[in-house]
Formats: structure tokens, C-alpha cells, sequence
């Protein structure tokens, strides 16, 4: 079980979670994508890949990156603006419709109205990152003032998603 909740912890693709955890019982899956669930937001938060306002990320933070419901769909908006590749259109049609199978049309349609400001703030980020070349990018690597200053460019952009 714990071989499984790090391997789902480490997959980008909320979405593709269950082809993992066939094998597993009702039960253990559940677990297992809970337990999963917050090493996954931990672990997007430190690669600055969660494109969710500062505030939320303070707020998982203190939950023990456990989010509500509200966070879940910030969550679920920061996945789709990550969507990219030849399977995006496909990869989006998916999460739409497991999202509404799970939790309905209102649920989705705010997940959905949540993804501009997040894909806008994942723009500002790359941008930034490829703006800097590789020798300021690994300045900022390396070095303290340096990598402050990216930190704070970094919850500028985010800052620009709603935290309600």
C-alpha cells in the first residue's frame, strides 16, 4: 500500500489515479488516494506547479494539505491549465466529465470559470523562468538572494488567482 500512495503522489495526472490502484480493494484505494492526495499538493506546491493563490497555499499548509472542497476545485482548475501536449483536448474532455459524474454540473462549471486566472498565473511563472536564462536560473538555484527574489515573482503571479 505505501509502494502505491508514492507512486500516485508522484503522477501528475489526477485523473489516471485509478488505472494504478486496480488491484486494490474499495477500501484501500481510498485510503490510498487521500494519503496520496497530500503528498501530491506538497509536493506541487514545492515546484511551484499548484497555481493557486498564496492564501490557499497557507491555508493547505495548516490542513496538513488536506483541502476542503472550495480548495478542491483551485486544485482541480490548476490541473487543467497543466494540461499540455497532443492530448490535452482529450485529457480535458476527461476530467470534465469524471468531475461531473463525481460531483456534478455547478461543481464543474466553477472549476471551469476557475481556470483563466490560473492558467494566466502558470504563463506569468514560465515566462519568467524562460525569460531568466541558464545562468540567472541557476543563481536562483543557488543562491539565497536570489532565489527570494524568484519566490516573490513566483507569489506575484500566483497572486493574480482568486483565493474565494
Amino acid at each position: 500500500m505505501e509502494e502505491l500512495i508514492k507512486k500516485l503522489a508522484l503522477i501528475d495526472e489526477l485523473e489516471t489515479w485509478k488505472e494504478y490502484s486496480q488491484d486494490f480493494s474499495p477500501q484501500d484505494k481510498k485510503l490510498a488516494f487521500e494519503r496520496a492526495q497530500t503528498l501530491w499538493i506538497a509536493r506541487k506546491v514545492s515546484e511551484n506547479t499548484l497555481y493557486v493563490h498564496p492564501d490557499v497555499i497557507s491555508d493547505l499548509q495548516r490542513q496538513s494539505w488536506i483541502p476542503n472542497d472550495l480548495q478542491k476545485r483551485m486544485i482541480w482548475a490548476s490541473v487543467l491549465v497543466s494540461a499540455e501536449g497532443v492530448r490535452s483536448r482529450e485529457r480535458f474532455k476527461s476530467i470534465k466529465n469524471s468531475l461531473i459524474n463525481r460531483y456534478g454540473r455547478d461543481w464543474w462549471e466553477d472549476v471551469y470559470k476557475r481556470q483563466k486566472p490560473a492558467f494566466a498565473a502558470k504563463e506569468r511563472i514560465r515566462k519568467q523562468i524562460a525569460s531568466n536564462g541558464a545562468a540567472v536560473n541557476m543563481l536562483i538555484e543557488n543562491t539565497h538572494l536570489f532565489g527570494e527574489a524568484a519566490r516573490d515573482q513566483i507569489t506575484s503571479a500566483l497572486s493574480m488567482v482568486p483565493k474565494w
